[in-house]
Parts: C-alpha cells; sequence; structure tokens
C-alpha cells in the first residue's frame, strides 16, 4: 500500500501536530505500507490554514466586510480547485493507492480527488466538528452543521476519536459501517527520554512540593481558571505545599493570568506558566508532575494528554466524559472529575494524601495505553479500514 497523508497539522504547534507526526511516523514503519508520503511536502512560510494558494491576510482582505464569525463559514466551505488539483497530482504522481485527509477548515475536495482517481479509496480522519465544537449562536447553524458532515461522508471511510463523535456523524447521515472508533496514541519511547528532573529548580519549585501539573492548550472550554481556583482553595484549605505547573498557551491565558491575580494572596508564586513549549521537551515537564491534571473537556474529545501523561507512567486526574469512559476505567486507570467540578478538590487530596493509590494507578494505566493505544497500533487500525472500504468499492 501506498499512501498519502493530507495533513497540514503537521506544521503546525498545537496538539494536532502531535497527533500527525505520531501517526505518520507509525505509518511509515507498517510492513503493509509500502511507501507513505506527507502533503504539503514542507512546512509553509505563512501559517497553513489555507494551502490553497491564498494567504491569511489576502483571504481577510477580500472579506473585510463580513463579521470575523462569518469570515470563518465562509472559509470553511470555500472551494480549493487549485489545492485539490495538487493533492491529485501529488496521488498520481507518488502512485499512491490510498489518501488520509485530516479535516480542518482548508481541505480540498474529497468529491473531486474521488472523481480524478476512482481505484483510490479516501479516508477523513475527523477529531473534531468544527460547527458542532464552536459556532454557539450561530444563525442557521444546524445548517452547516449537516454541509460539514455531508462533506466528511463525501470519503469511502471515516475515522474518529471516540463512539460520542461517531454517533454525532451518524446522527447527521453517515453510515455507522463507514466509521472507524479510533482513539488517540502515544509514542513510548519519547516518553523515556526525560533525565533527571530539573524543571523544578529551574521555575523555583521546592523540592518537597507536591506539583499537580498541566499540558495542553488553553481553550476556554478547558475551564483552567476554574482549576486555579480550586488550586487556591486547597492552599487555603492547608495545603500549602502544593504547586500548580501549567504548560501550554491559547485564548485563555488571559483569564488563568486573572485567576492567579485574583488569588495572589493565598497563591504566591505557586501557580507557574511555562507557556508553549516543543512537544520534545514535553517529557522533562512531565517528570517533575507528582500527579497530571486534564480535568475537563467536551463529550466527544479523546484528550491527546491523557494518553502521554499515563505513558509516562503518571498518576492522572481526567474528565470524566464518555469519549475518556469507553477507554479508561476510573480507580483502574485514572481518576475521573465530575463535569460540574464538584469533586476535583477532593480527588487532588486522595491522590496526594496516598503514594501507593499514585503508583498503582500509574502503573496499571501506563500497561493499558501500551497494550492498546500506541501509534503504530493506532496505525495498523487506519490501514485495515482502508482495506475494508477497498473491498467495498
Amino acid at each position: 500500500m501506498r499512501v498519502l497523508y493530507y495533513c497540514p497539522e503537521y506544521y503546525f504547534t498545537h496538539g494536532g501536530r502531535t497527533h500527525a507526526r505520531g501517526f505518520f511516523g507509525a505509518l511509515g514503519k507498517l510492513p503493509e505500507v509500502e511507501a507513505c508520503f506527507l502533503f504539503p511536502e514542507r512546512e509553509p512560510a505563512r501559517a497553513p490554514v489555507d494551502p490553497g494558494g491564498q494567504s491569511r491576510g489576502a483571504r481577510r482582505e477580500r472579506l473585510w466586510f463580513l463579521p470575523q464569525t462569518w469570515r470563518q463559514v465562509v472559509r470553511c466551505f470555500a472551494p480549493r480547485p487549485a489545492l485539490t488539483r495538487a493533492v491529485i497530482a501529488a496521488i498520481k504522481a507518488k502512485r499512491c493507492d490510498a489518501l488520509v485527509i485530516r479535516t480542518g477548515t482548508g481541505r480540498p475536495s474529497i468529491r473531486g480527488i474521488r472523481r480524478a482517481c476512482p481505484g483510490v479509496p479516501v479516508c477523513a480522519e475527523v477529531n473534531s466538528a468544527l460547527f458542532d465544537e464552536g459556532f454557539h449562536g450561530l444563525a442557521l447553524r444546524p445548517l452547516f452543521q449537516r454541509w460539514e458532515v455531508r462533506r466528511f461522508n463525501q470519503a469511502d471511510g471515516v475515522t474518529v476519536v471516540s463512539s460520542d463523535l461517531k454517533q454525532y456523524l451518524q446522527k447527521q447521515g453517515v453510515p455507522a459501517e463507514k466509521i472507524l472508533v479510533n482513539q488517540n496514541g502515544v509514542d513510548l519511547t519519547a516518553l523515556e527520554t526525560a533525565g533527571p528532573d530539573r524543571v523544578r529548580e529551574q521555575y523555583g519549585i521546592p523540592v518537597s512540593a507536591f506539583v499537580i501539573g498541566y499540558v495542553g492548550g488553553m481553550e476556554t472550554f478547558r475551564r483552567l481558571p476554574e482549576v486555579v481556583g480550586q488550586i487556591a482553595e486547597l492552599r487555603r484549605a492547608g495545603h500549602d505545599d502544593i504547586y500548580l505547573l501549567m504548560v501550554g498557551d491559547g485564548t485563555d491565558m488571559l483569564a488563568v493570568k486573572a485567576a492567579i491575580e485574583a488569588n495572589r494572596a493565598v497563591l504566591g508564586d505557586a501557580v507557574k506558566l511555562a507557556g508553549w513549549r516543543d512537544h520534545g521537551e514535553i517529557p522533562q515537564y512531565l517528570a517533575s508532575f507528582d500527579i497530571a491534571l486534564f480535568p475537563f473537556t467536551n463529550a466527544y474529545c479523546s484528550p491527546l494528554k491523557l494518553f502521554e501523561y499515563l505513558g509516562a507512567g503518571l498518576a492522572t486526574i481526567g474528565p470524566d466524559t464518555p469519549a475518556v469512559r469507553e477507554v479508561f476505567e476510573d480507580g483502574v486507570h485514572l481518576r475521573l472529575a465530575k463535569q460540574d467540578g464538584s469533586d476535583l478538590a477532593a480527588i487532588v487530596q486522595e491522590l496526594k494524601a496516598s503514594p501507593e493509590l499514585r503508583q498503582s494507578l500509574a502503573q496499571r494505566g501506563r500497561e493499558m495505553v501500551a497494550a492498546g493505544y500506541t501509534w503504530r497500533q493506532n496505525a495498523e487500525r487506519v490501514v485495515a479500514h482502508i482495506r475494508q472500504v477497498r473491498g467495498q468499492q
């Protein structure tokens, strides 16, 4: 099998890059894959929002008269014939017999590719649904949701990160047999490169501190200002050895900083903001955590960082959501926090008080992801799905 992987996110700086590089790296090592190729082949000069040739600035200039939300809608559905032709040319030049497309706002026409390359199955990688995750309050939003999913349905096969997302696509008309649930993965080898813990010294964290760590984006639905508030309450209740180390950046960074300032009297310098860090640095930060935290997210998200936390052998607090529960068991692999935030502080105290519980969760969690959720296993499932849909053509 010769596979072309369309994925501008390979060059991004958010979690999509980690997924893309983990999957693509594993795909190329599978014995059943003769060769795999990346499109675009190199990092664009500007952020690859529109790989079809229009720079972000040029497109903004043309749509200046529209509100920002509607500009985003137009960009999502705008045809990209030049990009489509480029992908078709790459398929033919490299003699690919399968195409995997990571969906996003800037992607080629699946229908156009299938028309030009009728013997090449197209598999759409859907890790989120733009119009389900955002655009709340947008007029005609249900219509845009149907249009978005209809474009996913043009592919021969679809992979999603959770059963919850599969059900969403099914409700919008995608046949169940076309959809593969394929949760996120982990590169265990990369997580073993941490070395000695120098992060605490770097950030002025006492050796005796109990460090709660977070790695990831700072989107609003992560509710990180609320996490800061709960850490403040724990310190106010006498747990003044607790420190919070947050690695990442995003739209809620200002709100996180505001929450820190609002609780400065009790927090002091106990919350450390490391900002965005290259993924190669993350194992070093994970080595400094006593427990890892990713407590809030949306219902269908399969948080990549949960797999990495557990792969690194960390006791972890994750979100009590359908997508997480279908993979991990509360009290066995990790602890799950209710999404109303009512038990997060209690879970932190429980783990802090019991090194034995932390160790058992960390061990079973790592064994679990190693057994079924490496990037190699993720790529194997995608290849098997492509073979299945090819047989149905």
